[in-house]
């Protein structure tokens, strides 16, 4: 339990007490050896990794774009623009974030490609999938372009945003639910940070500035030497290791031309009495402290981090569902569908075309080009035999995946037809296809709308992270249960078969409220 408030720590120092170390140091970046590519790929055939690695794929995909808009107004001082772009890396998930002034010395001798880009490419050429979600012409042009489109050196860039992702807990051996975990952390670390960085990289072009995100799998920069040169991480034995999470953690990177304040290096290894002594075992200094410092600790990963199993259960919902008289509504009944139509005005049409609220909001809007590039992955047949398995190991695994991939809830539920759509944006009737489901939940963040202005559209912002999160964690999973011989679909905020409010209700990830 937190014993201190951080209610009025700066968003941009991050989770750990970074800003207590001690800098000023020089490293010499040759005692770094050049970082080899990350392989996505594990010789057991039911591992995670091969789910993660069509999505880290398509990241490394759409890491660049056109810069599209002059350059925006934003603050002069690089200091104040480089703490705005942290904050928004932590607000996007990033467990440490720093700066540094990008050197010949960061530069790949050979540049790192991931070399499922051109299988993706492949697919991506035998033609767009079969959906009616709202500008998927072009969202598969946009994304095809990206795929087909080399990728030289960045040779005009003259700055960095390093990116890190801290390891979880290792999955215990004989762990229940950590069948398909093991051997993982590096990829998961890996495929999260990047997501961090194709979004970063996506604000900057839109704030008119060049920008390109670089992943343990494709990349023209070293990101080990990248987090020396910011102050993530100090060199021993020729490793990069930072003084609160030692060589576990994950690297992404975004280079650009926008000038920005570098972070010192860090002197030594960092550590002092003030970075390391009673602050840090308390919590003092920061919302992560020593017992802290590495989720699930103590906890099983398929119990997920909040302690649902103290909660009374029931075999039916408290709401009253008289489920043969519930009727199926059609997706023109959606609001964003309404919205579209004009059936609330014309003036919340006019906001609605072309997703206008969500590009009233930059930080919010940069999420939009990488989600619709997994809208891409949400569909799919099974990809192989069914594997016969026991249904509750089937649904420790689901649970435990979800939540090591950094899912906040996760459910499990039948999918009665009433909870499907009746006809689709087309206006094709939909035949129930699925009859479970897998539902997830993403804290948006009580302290985001506590820090609001009111007119600020943090909103969109809060919406679109989760939304992109969940195209990206229920995405993976729902590749995982095609491999295992199944057919899945993910149903998103682009395009969804489901009403999600009553299968949160069957699942027990809540009740309606009477307020």
């Amino acid at each position: 339990m937190p014993l201190f408030s951080h209610a009025d720590r700066p968003v941009h120092l991050g989770p750990f007490p970074m800003e207590r170390l001690r800098r000023g140091g020089t490293p010499d970046l040759s005692a770094l050896p050049w970082s080899a590519p990350l392989a996505f790929d594990h010789p057991d055939p039911q591992s995670l990794i091969h789910a993660m690695a069509r999505y880290q794929t398509m990241f490394d995909t759409v890491r660049q774009g056109p810069v599209v808009h002059a350059e925006a107004e934003i603050p002069e001082d690089p200091q104040d623009r480089a703490n705005h772009l942290k904050a928004a890396g932590y607000y996007f998930d990033a467990a440490l974030m720093g700066v540094c002034a990008l050197t010949a010395d960061h530069h790949l001798p050979t540049p790192h490609r991931n070399p499922m880009i051109d299988g993706l490419r492949a697919e991506l050429e035998q033609g767009q999938p079969k959906t009616h979600a709202a500008g998927i012409d072009a969202i598969y042009a946009d994304i095809l372009d990206a795929a087909r489109s080399p990728h030289g050196p960045v040779t005009s860039h003259r700055y960095a945003l390093v990116i890190a992702v801290d390891y979880t807990r290792d999955p215990a051996q004989g762990e229940r639910g950590t069948d398909w975990l093991h051997g993982t952390q590096a990829q998961r670390a890996a495929l999260l940070a990047n997501n961090t960085a194709v979004v970063l990289s996506s604000y900057l072009r839109m704030l008119g500035h060049d920008a390109r995100a670089h992943s343990a799998s494709t990349s023209e920069v070293d990101l080990a030497r990248l987090a020396v040169s910011s102050g993530l991480a100090h060199i021993d034995a020729g490793q990069a290791v930072n003084p609160y999470l030692g060589t576990r953690y994950g690297l992404a990177a975004v280079t650009t031309t926008l000038t920005l304040a570098p972070d010192q290096p860090l002197m030594g290894d960092g550590r002092t009495g003030r970075s390391h002594g009673v602050a840090w075992w308390t919590g003092a200094a920061a919302p992560r402290r020593a017992a802290t410092a590495e989720a699930f600790a103590h906890r099983e990963f398929r119990m997920g981090p909040y302690p649902f199993e103290r909660l009374k259960r029931v075999d039916e919902p408290t709401t009253l569902i008289d489920e043969a008289r519930v009727p199926r509504f059609p997706k023109r009944a959606d609001f964003f569908a309404r919205a579209l139509y004009g059936d609330m005005g014309k003036a919340v049409q006019d906001g609605a075309k072309g997703g206008r609220y969500v590009a009233k909001s930059p930080i919010g809007a940069c999420a939009r080009r990488a989600l619709g590039a997994l809208l891409l992955l949400q569909f799919g047949e099974a990809r192989g035999p069914a594997i016969a398995t026991d249904p509750e190991v089937n649904a420790d695994n689901l649970k435990a995946a979800s939540y090591y991939l950094s899912t906040d809830a996760v459910g499990l539920s039948r999918v009665p037809d009433w909870a499907y759509y009746s006809h689709n944006s087309a206006g094709e009737p939909i035949t129930p296809y699925h009859a479970n489901s897998v539902n997830m939940l993403l804290d948006q963040g009580h302290e985001t709308m506590e820090g609001a202005s009111g007119d600020d559209w943090i909103s969109v912002a809060q919406s679109m992270r989760a939304y992109l999160r969940f195209s990206l964690l229920g995405g993976v999973v729902a590749e995982q249960i095609r491999r295992l011989g199944y057919s899945a679909r993910v149903h998103s905020v682009i395009d969804g078969d489901v009403l999600q409010p009553p299968l949160l209700l069957l699942s027990g990830l809540g009740e309606v409220s009477r307020i």
